[in-house]
């Protein structure tokens, strides 16, 4: 992924030898994008906003350009079970819920004044934050259904995972290495990459060369002496420091000797992956456009509440994509891809008619049964988590060292997020090499 990269890239340009142990067959990680239908699908990671320096900065390098995400056109509300398409930035729901949404978001960005995104976990206020979830918090500020409908859609969005699931400091964490609530859950989705954002990932893997070993899932990291052995099913390398570029989660089953400090071990315990399905429908050409919709469309129930207009920049052919999120998606993981078909399209149909029931291709992907990632959009933090563990999740492990997109200080959970991470993490390597 994209924090191993990065991470990689500078202490190449340090002038240290470095070798990437891929367990896939390709990189990306988490960002990940197939050609299906006559379009690229972006299966994973896909969007960005002009705040985002670094991943633009690398865009930009390999020539991968950008494009606004399609909005034009009403968005279309179903809320009830009645489906309402409107004009404008709010939905057609009572002012009170517009209120309480806008309040609890405006409190959230202040509340967030107070939390480095660096150590949340000393926070003047932090015991009081991690001892209650997202959903508690807002429950005791909201009273309107279309409210809470609202906050789910937009937390849900972040984690792949329900607001009662997710630490109140988690969200703040991650509010103030956004820059604002709205910027965490609204802005990030402003742009995306011409030809999908996996292509940034190779070419930067290209960069590196024969460094890049694939194929190579890593078993074991055991001390030997002043050196580092990692045992990989392609083989063992002998190095001086190691940085585990993975979702807390799963660097959590890797093999340590000796083993982990307690701490780091309890945190990879606590810290759980969301919970994602993305969901592509190719049509011959974005029909709904011709109605006047943007694909834009929110719902208060799953499988599906938010889709997305995610055509290629030429409009042809026509694509729409859907998230089946924290529990609304967990039911569908296990179960036969038909069903998880049929669900998906069903969404499409009741925000944009029955045209969307009949797509020329339709490709999801449960990112839970992908067994080197096991879920989307990345861990989270739930109560007690950041308090009682959270000093554990930078601190290097003797000379194990911690990269992911979930370590960001900004940008936590995005592509930019896990650049950051990656190079801050390869300045730590490089003062201890020095």
């Amino acid at each position: 992924g994209f924090a191993g990269l990065s991470a990689a890239r500078r202490i190449v340009d340090a002038g240290h030898s470095v070798v990437i142990l891929e367990a896939r067959d390709r990189v990306g990680g988490r960002v990940h994008d197939v050609r299906a239908g006559g379009a690229t699908l972006e299966l994973g990671a896909e969007w960005t906003t002009k705040r985002q320096t670094r991943i633009l900065a690398l865009a930009r390098r390999f020539g991968v350009t950008t494009f606004p995400t399609y909005l034009d056109g009403r968005t279309v509300l179903i809320s009830g079970g009645v489906r309402t398409p409107f004009a404008g930035a709010l939905p057609p729901v009572p002012a009170a819920a517009i209120a309480e949404y806008g309040s609890a978001a405006a409190a959230l960005d202040d509340l967030a004044k107070g939390v480095d995104p660096a150590r949340p976990w000393a926070a003047s206020r932090a015991a009081e934050f991690d001892a209650q979830t997202v959903g508690s918090w807002f429950a005791g500020r909201a009273h309107t259904p279309e409210a809470h409908a609202l906050f789910h859609l937009a937390v849900s969005g972040v984690y792949g995972a329900d607001p009662g699931e997710v630490s109140l400091l988690d969200l703040l964490s991650a509010v103030a290495g956004t820059g604002g609530f709205s910027a965490l859950t609204e802005e990030a989705q402003d742009l995306r990459f011409a030809g999908g954002a996996q292509q940034i990932a190779v070419a930067l893997a290209r960069t590196l060369g024969r460094r890049v070993v694939f194929r190579a899932p890593v078993r074991e990291i055991a001390a030997d002496g002043r050196r580092m052995l990692v045992h990989s099913d392609a083989g063992t390398w002998s190095a001086r420091r190691v940085i585990v570029a993975l979702p807390t989660p799963l660097a959590g089953r890797l093999r340590y000797d000796p083993p982990l400090p307690g701490p780091r071990d309890q945190l990879t315990q606590r810290q759980p992956m969301g919970a994602v399905i993305k969901c592509h429908a190719v049509y011959p050409t974005p029909f709904w456009r011709a109605d006047g919709l943007s694909g834009l469309s929110y719902a208060d129930t799953g499988p599906i509440r938010l889709t997305y207009d995610n055509s290629p920049p030429s409009g042809s052919p026509g694509v729409l994509v859907g998230f089946m999120e924290g529990s609304d998606g967990r039911p569908f993981e296990a179960q036969p891809a038909a069903l998880r078909r049929s669900a998906a399209l069903g969404a499409f149909a009741r925000a944009f008619g029955s045209r969307a029931r009949s797509p020329t291709r339709f490709v999801d992907l449960v990112w839970s049964a992908q067994e080197w990632t096991r879920g989307a959009y990345g861990s989270y933090n739930p109560p007690g988590a950041l308090t009682q563990l959270g000093r554990a999740a930078h601190r290097p492990a003797g000379r194990i060292h911690w990269a992911n997109a979930e370590l960001a200080h900004q940008w936590p959970g995005y592509m930019d997020g896990a650049i950051e991470s990656g190079e801050r993490t390869a300045r730590e390597v490089l003062r201890r090499l020095a």
